[in-house]
């Protein structure tokens, strides 16, 4: 009882800061500028809109969450985890509905790991790392799909990247990041097997999360032996973020502006920073990033020297679109609970503490060949 009103509690200061967040937001930039600048929010609002812009974001963001269940399901394959297409999609609907308005402990990531973890349970760590290895791959996804776009813009000489110092600091990081992370990962491959089993050992020596951590570790050498079922996550990583950030270009053309030129950022522009303000929304902060989206993409787009306002509306706008498609992943989630293929929401935040508290364990050595 007492862990449910902590949760409540914590998830009740997740939904306040969020909203609240979003209404300091809202509340900047809803009045035009004074000096004749930018549209504010309620001109936006109360100007044309374009239905058909918002059905094609629709449309992209429900494809790009295809490929990431798609990549979710080959990174459990890897594992040798049985496991079937039809269950990545109804769980990861699942997901999308905890991601996007749970505040709590229990997201889409612990809830997909619960379930794999209560039809493998000599391997409950391995169903965990995939989760873990599916979330780390989609935001190496994001890093790289800046760096190598946000470089092809630059070489090419598109304006608004060549004259912009910040755009060009933006890649010029992501492009640090991913080269170090792929090298690293990359170089995993080196190491003889005993040393990845004595390092194993010297993990299980840590209190409490000792074994696990170790399982984890060899979770990661499995995927290392598999660079197959890695090398096709991460492309359709770079599908799945292609298709979200052409959504979210669509979801800027929604409330048309006035002036094109100056209001209306390029694909080019969106290629940058979309992913960015996508990592940053990611902060465990409120329920779907409501609020810190918003307010990222209204920096972003002063970065970009655009009107801030056209950032908000346009995060407003794919907001509207993910919300529908969670409402979606909550019908799924009230089918299978009620079947009870999967565990109401209580049952796993009880699951997940008491597993917490248990440090048994058998960590599982990793299978030979790729």
């Amino acid at each position: 009882m007492k862990q449910h009103a902590a949760a409540w509690v914590k998830g009740s200061i997740k939904y306040g800061i969020g909203f609240g967040l979003l209404a300091l937001v809202i509340a900047r930039y809803w009045a035009d500028d004074p000096n004749g600048g930018a549209p504010g929010l309620r001109t936006l609002l109360g100007g044309p809109v374009d239905f058909g812009w918002l059905a094609l974001a629709s449309v992209l963001i429900a494809a790009g969450l295809s490929c990431q269940l798609v990549r979710w399901y080959i990174l459990v394959r890897a594992l040798d985890l049985p496991f079937g297409v039809r269950n990545a999609f109804r769980l990861g609907l699942v997901g999308v509905f905890a991601n996007t308005f749970l505040p709590g402990a229990v997201g889409g990531d612990l809830l997909k790991a619960y379930f794999l973890a209560r039809e493998q349970p000599e391997r409950k760590t391995r169903a965990v790392a995939s989760v873990i290895a599916d979330r780390a791959l989609g935001l190496f996804g994001l890093i790289l799909f800046v760096a190598v776009l946000g470089s092809v813009a630059w070489a090419l000489g598109d304006s608004r990247i060549t004259t912009n110092a910040g755009l060009q600091k933006m890649v010029q990081v992501t492009g640090l990041i991913a080269a170090a992370s792929g090298a690293g990962f990359l170089l995993l491959g080196l190491l003889p097997q005993r040393r990845v089993d004595r390092f194993a050992g010297r993990l299980r020596w840590l209190p409490v999360v000792g074994r696990s951590c170790a399982e984890l570790w060899y979770a990661v050498w499995m995927y290392r032996q598999r660079l197959k079922a890695v090398g096709a996550g991460v492309a359709l990583s770079a599908v799945s973020h292609l298709g979200l950030v052409f959504a979210f270009h669509c979801a800027a053309r929604v409330f048309p502006p006035e002036n094109a030129d100056t209001d209306r950022a390029t694909l080019a522009e969106h290629l940058v920073i979309a992913p960015i303000g996508f990592i940053v929304q990611a902060l465990p902060l409120s329920p779907g990033g409501v609020g810190v989206g918003e307010a990222a993409f209204a920096g972003l787009y002063r970065l970009s020297g655009r009107p801030e306002s056209r950032g908000v509306i346009a995060r407003l706008s794919l907001r509207l679109v993910e919300w529908i498609i969670g409402l979606v992943g909550y019908l799924v989630y009230l089918r299978m609970t009620a079947s009870r293929e999967i565990p109401a929401i209580e049952e796993v935040e009880d699951e997940a503490e008491a597993e917490a508290r248990r440090t048994d364990g058998t960590v599982v050595a990793p299978a030979e060949g790729g």
